[in-house]
C-alpha cells in the first residue's frame, strides 16, 4: 500500500510539473493567471470595489488554470486516490469494493441470434446466470470487483475468450484445472496474479501462458485492461 501512495504522489507531482509548464507556455493560460493574480492582490489590499476585485481575480484565475487539459487529468487521478483512501473506513461500501459475480451456465445448444446486454457501471451484478450455452464473455465497467467463474461451466474444445475492461478495481477468475490459459493484461497499476505468482505492473502489458496451454484441448484466452487495480487468474 506504501508503494502505491509513493507512486500516486509521484504522478501528481510530475502532471502538476507539466501543468505548469503548459501554463507557462500558453499565451491565453499565463495572462489569465497572472491577471487574476493581480486582481486579487488588489481586492485583498484594496478598499474599494473589493468584492468586484476578488471575484474578478478568482474567475481569471481559474479560467486560466481550466483552459489546460492537463488539471481534468490531475484531478481525476487525486479523485482516484481519494476514493483508494477511503476503502479503508468504508469497506464493501465504495463501488469498486462491490462484489460483481459472473457465474456462467449451461444447457442445449440453441440455435445462434443475436443479443444484447447491459452492464452495470457500478455496484453489484450477476451476469451469465441465464446463458443456456457458453459465449465469450466481452466486459466492460468503470469500477468495482469482479469475480468471473467457469466452475459452473463446460467450456468447448478449441479457444474461448474473455475480455475485460475496467477503471478501477480488482478483477479474479477462476478457471478449472485442466482449461489451458493465456493471460494478457495490461495495466497503468497493479498486480497480476496468476496461480500465486505475483508481478506488478507500472504502465505495462504483460502476457503469460500456463504450462499446459499447448497440450490442452480446451484454452481460455484472457484479454484484460485496467487504469488502476489487480488481477488474480486461478485454476480451481
Amino acid at each position: 500500500m506504501k508503494r502505491r501512495w509513493q507512486l500516486f504522489w509521484i504522478i501528481e507531482i510530475a502532471l502538476t510539473m507539466v501543468l505548469g509548464y503548459q501554463i507557462v507556455t500558453n499565451p491565453a493560460s499565463w495572462i489569465g493567471v497572472v491577471t487574476g493574480l493581480v486582481a486579487l492582490f488588489i481586492g485583498i489590499k484594496g478598499h474599494f470595489w473589493r468584492s468586484f476585485w476578488l471575484v474578478i481575480g478568482g474567475v481569471l484565475l481559474a479560467v486560466g488554470i481550466f483552459i489546460n487539459p492537463m488539471v481534468w487529468l490531475i484531478l481525476f487521478v487525486g479523485l482516484v486516490g481519494a476514493l483508494f483512501a477511503l476503502s479503508g473506513k468504508h469497506g464493501g461500501r465504495l463501488p469498486w469494493q462491490q462484489k460483481h459475480y459472473t457465474a456462467v451456465h449451461v444447457v442445449a445448444p440453441t440455435p445462434k441470434s443475436g443479443t444484447t446486454t447491459r452492464h452495470p457501471w457500478f455496484g453489484d451484478a450477476t451476469i451469465g446466470s441465464s446463458t443456456y450455452e457458453w459465449d465469450d464473455i466481452n466486459l466492460t465497467v468503470a469500477a468495482g470487483d469482479t469475480i468471473i467463474d467457469l466452475g459452473n461451466t463446460l467450456l468447448p474444445e478449441g479457444d474461448s475468450t474473455i475480455v475485460v475492461r475496467k477503471g478501477v478495481g480488482k478483477t479474479r477468475i477462476l478457471v478449472p484445472i485442466g482449461v489451458g490459459v493465456m493471460v494478457d493484461h495490461s495495466a497503468l497499476a497493479g498486480v497480476l496474479s496468476v496461480d500465486g505468482a505475483e508481478c506488478g505492473l507500472h504502465n505495462q502489458t504483460v502476457r503469460q501462458y500456463s504450462d499446459d496451454y499447448d497440450t490442452a484441448t480446451r484454452r481460455v484466452h484472457i484479454l484484460t485492461n485496467v487504469l488502476i487495480g489487480d488481477l488474480e487468474v486461478l485454476s480451481v
